[in-house]
């Protein structure tokens, strides 16, 4: 079996992962939530869910969230982890017009254009976003919203390319497999978690951007090196390892290592990036608060990335009979 853990004294892993006190909370509110709004009724869904954790991917990802926060975040990674096995786990995953068809639903809901969702996981998804809006502003909320309409769309993107059988091209996969992996929308909570929505001039401005970019991919490449076996025993190739063993083509520990190599990049481009954030917003003129607002919410992307590592290696989800365990 393939190493997948990214390697020992890489600067991926610098600094402590911390994480909130309030996990066990999260993952309870989030399991209670999911029962009373009928999310599930699959009693390999029903069992799966505690052993993954969602309560404590949010803890180590937001580890300085109030408790309504981090119970928020933990309901949308439920909600995630539900739908995202639906899909890879069926023919809806292979079938993309019939995924199309299956989405439209929660489409409208994640678009506002229906007036009230009438399926449990439409239902859900409204809760999610009306929880998560409630003080953010409009702009905020249509850009969340806009996001979590792209995700599904990348979803039906994935399914059109498994269908087809074809290798994702390795030049265009990075900016699908932040979509598809839902990581967009995940960072706009990101800017709740630390207090509220940042100014369009800080949020669009080429270092933050380049600051998402660069933190998303370190999220989902991480996750692909710690997923590639499982996904591959599958014939997924939706694997940013995969991908690349495919393009040269090559053997997969190599692909792994310039995989690693490349989350190397990423967090020099993330660092660099922090810099040019810093200088920005003092060339804007922007008030102190909004300054230091910034900055939190560029530290906090990193805090996620160290933290979804730490969450990635203790869940049976990626190392089934193998991850360590943490109680609370």
């Amino acid at each position: 079996m393939l190493s997948t853990r990214p390697v020992e004294g890489s600067a991926i892993w610098s600094g402590p992962a911390r994480r909130s006190s309030h996990a066990g909370t999260a993952d309870a509110r989030a399991f209670i939530w999911v029962h009373a709004g009928e999310l599930c009724d699959d009693p390999a869904e029903l069992e799966n869910l505690p052993r993954i954790r969602p309560g404590l991917l949010a803890a180590y990802c937001h580890p300085d969230a109030t408790e309504d926060d981090l119970t928020l975040s933990a309901k949308w990674m439920a909600w995630l982890f539900l739908l995202d096995d639906r899909i890879d786990e069926s023919d809806l995953g292979r079938d993309a017009d019939l995924l199309e068809e299956h989405l439209r639903d929660l489409q409208a809901t994640a678009l506002g254009t229906r007036t009230s969702a009438t399926r449990p996981m439409s239902r859900a998804l409204e809760q999610i976003i009306m929880e998560a809006s409630a003080g953010m502003g409009d702009v905020w909320q249509v850009r969340f919203r806009r996001h979590v309409s792209d995700y599904l769309s990348a979803c039906v993107w994935q399914a059109a390319h498994r269908q087809a059988a074809q290798i994702p091209r390795s030049d265009t996969f990075p900016y699908w497999r932040r979509a598809f992996g839902a990581i967009v929308p995940t960072f706009d909570l990101v800017e709740r978690t630390n207090g509220g929505a940042l100014p369009s001039c800080v949020y669009y401005s080429r270092p933050y951007q380049d600051l998402l970019d660069a933190a998303a991919d370190l999220v989902c490449w991480t996750n692909d090196l710690m997923t590639v076996d499982k996904e591959a025993a599958h014939g997924d190739l939706h694997n940013l390892v995969l991908v690349t063993a495919g393009d040269r083509p090559q053997d997969r520990g190599a692909a792994a290592a310039e995989v690693s190599a490349a989350c190397e990049r990423r967090v020099r481009t993330y660092t660099a990036a922090c810099r040019e954030l810093t200088a920005l917003t003092a060339t804007l003129g922007l008030a102190e608060s909004v300054q230091t607002h910034a900055d939190r919410c560029a530290a906090s992307l990193r805090v996620w990335v160290r933290g979804h590592l730490e969450w990635g290696l203790r869940t049976p989800r990626y190392h089934p009979g193998s991850a360590r365990t943490e109680r609370d």
